[in-house]
């Protein structure tokens, strides 16, 4: 007997059920597909012909003068209005015209347009035309700084006219690059709902003055901010996260108090200043997770505890980023001591620019009585400690082996909690480092050795074999396998 699908694919009256599909569904099948795939549903069947011209998300890649893909389909769109429009654009001066970008923007804000990205890399050849250089950025529409119906704004390669005034009543998110400290301000005035606030590339800008009653994230990567401190005054914001910035003068926060993450990982000025750094982590007080980076640490690392007169008594969560060459334990071990109910420790040890200094795994002379002061007062910091984790360890070993190891058994023998250490490889394939078996075995044994606090704690050694390098150049899978130290099920 034939099959049901068989006997209505013989009908006479058979329908073409794709074509019944509401707008609403076809809609929904859309926003999964770049714009360039929707046009081509146009050749499914009579239904779908023109359901395109209607669609709320455009985006579009533009790199050459010829492509007339954009004005083609702008021409034929019939939609009220565009939630979603997105434009990325390889600009090249000798061949194409800035100005062919307005037009696209111009159909934006006039569809009232919410979610705008505009990502602009300018170029153009050098005179002997064999070298790129880069072109200056492209300056945006006039139209736009007025534009009520924004709610997301994205701006790579756009530059601002520093005349015009800036009124974005209904934008909620904000992504920026190579902004001025001028322009910047008159965003924040113009943008009295504005929740997030991302600041990229940012180089050799003035002072910067972030008040904002209604931000609740702002991140700041890649700054190198010059003259007077970078000023935060925001009472509602809730994640502060600065990574990759410079700045000659520490950042204060004025007024923070509803801080609940916060990721300090920038350069500071060349002075020690331990008053700027306690005045900066009184602000987070709080915070429940908080990431401490270089100058933070370098600050912390010739001052005693007894010095350390802060208490960040609601950060659950505590990450330490630094190169290699500043590890100080010294320092760690007093950025315990502001949180004495931490529950999650992680380290991260960065390789500098220059890693000639490493020599190969040796035991270091070090001072252990220069320490004491901090094993008598480490066992009620790590009380509540129940999970480290630990990147960066076997590159650390080879120039900080005494000094590292002291660090991990005194983080074993007074954490009563602990669950797990977890010594980690990096997760990018170029980080990853292996070590030989005897090395490892040495390590291993040094652990086992270590009193722990805590009858449930392991060492959990996250490590690669020995691979010829060659074998690495050639795109072999490199795994890692784990070992496992005083665990009881081990």
């Amino acid at each position: 007997m034939a099959s049901t699908s068989a006997l209505t694919i013989g009908r006479k009256d058979y329908e073409d059920y794709i074509s019944l599909l509401p707008d609403c569904l076809i809609h929904h099948i859309f926003s999964f597909l770049p714009t360039r795939d929707v046009i081509k549903t146009c050749v499914l069947s009579k239904r779908w012909q023109f359901v395109w011209t209607t669609i709320s998300d455009l985006g579009f890649s533009v790199s050459s003068y010829h492509d007339s893909f954009v004005d083609r389909v702008l021409t034929h769109y019939v939609g009220p209005k565009v939630k979603k429009f997105h434009l990325d654009v390889i600009l090249n001066f000798d061949f194409f015209n800035p100005s062919k970008i307005d037009p696209w923007v111009h159909f934006a804000i006039n569809h009232q347009v919410e979610d705008l990205l505009l990502d602009v890399y300018s170029y153009q050849y050098t005179p002997w035309g064999h070298y790129l250089e880069k072109a200056e950025d492209y300056t945006l529409h006039p139209l736009l700084y007025n534009c009520s119906s924004l709610t997301k704004l994205c701006l790579t390669g756009c530059h601002f006219p520093f005349s015009e005034s800036i009124s974005w009543s209904s934008l909620k998110s904000l992504s920026i690059d190579n902004v001025t400290s001028d322009v910047l301000q008159k965003i924040l005035m113009g943008s009295p709902v504005l929740e997030y606030l991302n600041l990229t590339d940012c180089w050799s800008v003035e002072g910067i003055r972030i008040h904002s009653r209604s931000l609740r994230e702002l991140v700041i990567i890649n700054a190198d901010v010059i003259g007077p401190p970078l000023h935060i005054s925001t009472p509602h914001l809730l994640s502060l996260r600065v990574r990759g910035a410079h700045f000659y003068e520490a950042i204060r926060i004025i007024e923070a108090p509803s801080l609940v993450e916060a990721e300090l990982d920038f350069g500071g000025p060349a002075k020690s200043d331990s008053c700027l750094l306690k005045e900066m982590l009184c602000k987070l007080q709080n915070a429940t997770r908080i990431l401490s980076g270089a100058w933070c640490l370098w600050v912390m690392s010739p001052l005693k505890v007894e010095d350390m007169q802060i208490s960040l008594l609601n950060c659950k969560s505590l990450t330490l980023s630094m190169p290699i060459p500043k590890f100080s334990f010294p320092a760690i071990a007093n950025m315990l001591a502001t949180a004495p109910n931490l529950e999650k420790l992680v380290i991260i040890f960065k390789l500098p620019d220059c890693v000639s200094y490493i020599s190969d795994l040796d035991s270091r002379n070090v001072d252990h009585e220069s320490y004491w002061h901090i094993k008598k007062q480490f066992k009620r910091w790590a009380r509540h400690l129940k999970n480290v984790e630990i990147f960066g360890f076997y590159t650390c070993l080879r120039s900080k082996y005494e000094e590292l190891l002291l660090l991990v058994k005194f983080l074993l023998g007074h954490a009563s909690v602990l669950g797990n250490m977890v010594i980690k490889v990096k997760s990018h394939e170029q980080d990853l480092e292996s070590v030989d078996s005897l090395k490892l075995l040495e390590v291993a044994r040094r652990l086992q050795s270590y009193h722990k606090a805590s009858r449930d704690a392991a060492v959990i050694l996250n490590y690669l074999e020995e691979v010829p390098q060659k074998r690495r150049k050639k795109g072999v899978r490199v795994t890692t396998k784990c070992l496992h130290i005083g665990h009881k099920n081990a």
